[in-house]
């Protein structure tokens, strides 16, 4: 089996595949590999893309820089992850930000065109890529929005807020780990950790594992 058939199974748009029809897709010739050093800026925003590019190995991030100079980072990425997939598949296909290897890392270029033929021959790859696609917009949608809000507190309570309208329940699931959770808010993790146990101090919140109980419905409801 090809070594890069248990990177590609590991992606949400892949796992409906079999493994033979992943191998198929990596021994074609059609697939260019490219490796970049820590700090390379691999693409650059409003760059022309016309791949799906896949990161295999390594770590690289998304970063936007104001007319200030002020550097706002979307998101941090670690292999197996999708790069700029919604940019690939848009009318104008530009890259809507900078990436940038955050460590030494391996990218995967697939021509667009053939993960169509896989669209129109494989209906749960379809699936896969369309649910893919509407998650990450959810994603940065609501890491643009968090991103205007200044206070880490609030950041928090209204998220736990728009949940339990969801969920209609005073104990909330939360979808995202810490660590995405901290680029969401656009903090970093130990300050996201810090800030859950102070709510937990006064009372607000009680977190264990990926559960949150509310215990001050007030306060909540107030935002």
């Amino acid at each position: 089996m090809h070594p890069l058939v248990g990177q590609f199974s590991k992606l949400e748009i892949f796992r409906k595949l079999k493994l033979s029809e992943i191998e198929e897709l990596v021994e074609k010739n059609f697939m260019i590999i490219k490796e970049f050093e820590k700090d390379t800026l691999i693409k650059s925003r409003g760059e022309k893309i016309s791949e799906v590019m896949i990161l295999l190995h390594g770590k690289v991030k998304a970063e936007m820089t104001e007319l200030d100079g002020k550097v706002i980072q979307i998101e941090d990425m670690k292999a197996p992850s999708l790069l700029a997939v919604g940019a690939t598949f848009s009318k104008d296909a530009r890259i809507p930000v900078d990436i940038i290897s955050e460590e030494k890392s391996t990218i995967a270029y697939i021509p667009k065109e053939k993960i169509f033929d896989l669209c129109i021959g494989n209906k749960d790859f379809l699936k896969e890529l369309i649910t893919y696609l509407g998650t990450k917009f959810n994603f940065i949608s609501q890491k643009l929005w968090f991103i205007t809000l200044n206070n880490l507190k609030d950041k928090i309570l209204l998220y736990i807020k728009e949940k339990r309208s969801f969920q209609d329940d005073d104990v909330i699931v939360l979808d995202y780990s810490i660590e995405q959770l901290s680029h969401l808010f656009g903090v970093t993790r130990p300050a996201l950790s810090r800030a859950f146990s102070k709510l937990e101090q006064e009372g607000i919140i009680k977190k264990e594992g990926n559960k949150i109980y509310i215990l001050n419905k007030d306060t909540i409801n107030s935002l």
